[in-house]
């Protein structure tokens, strides 16, 4: 019993060492009273245990906490991993559209440099580059283009024209303004 008064006391003693270092460390007092409150927690745990001890509970105590933290621990990897599905998902989705795009405008003789897909939630924009300003037959095609092959309507694309410079690598440089048949065919 007395060993166990000891080693009790010693970790207090550490513990508290311990709290004093991690104060010191705490760049700015914005997050000093997150640190006070976390080991204030630790403190009214470390002064429970011999309490807990004495009426042979601390076993008790420490299977439930770790059960917990095996739940938790769970939970988390559980969201952690559909984040990811959702992620590569969305990726695979977002390339699908391109191959999409660029089959179905070159199908109607209208070629692009490159196809851009974002997806926010529920909601599909491309951006388009093609090579020189198309003529208005051309921006019919590919309102048409995109709405046939992925339901995109004006404004929820953009097209961008292509330019030939000696200075950058590959010797294209996308820019340019947005295109459109009233000339507002940019991401709103």
């Amino acid at each position: 019993m007395k060993e166990e008064i000891y080693e009790w006391m010693k970790n207090l003693a550490v513990f508290y060492i311990l709290l004093t270092a991690v104060l010191h460390l705490v760049p700015n007092d914005k997050y000093e009273r997150y640190v006070r409150f976390f080991m204030g927690l630790l403190l009214i745990f470390m002064l429970c245990t011999p309490i807990f001890s004495i009426f042979g509970k601390s076993q008790e105590l420490r299977d439930t906490f770790q059960s917990f933290y095996r739940q938790e621990s769970a939970l988390r990897e559980e969201q952690e991993m559909s984040n990811l599905q959702e992620l590569y998902l969305k990726q695979g989705y977002a390339s699908e559209i391109e191959e999409k795009i660029l089959q179905s405008l070159k199908n109607r003789g209208i070629e692009l440099t490159d196809v851009e897909v974002h997806i926010e939630g529920e909601r599909v924009t491309a951006a388009l580059c093609v090579e020189e300003q198309p003529n208005e037959e051309q921006e019919r095609g590919i309102a048409d283009g995109l709405m046939e092959a992925c339901g995109i309507r004006q404004g929820e694309y953009q097209i961008k024209i292509a330019e030939h410079e000696p200075n950058t690598v590959g010797g294209t440089a996308a820019s340019g303004g947005a295109s459109g048949r009233d000339g507002a065919a940019g991401v709103s």
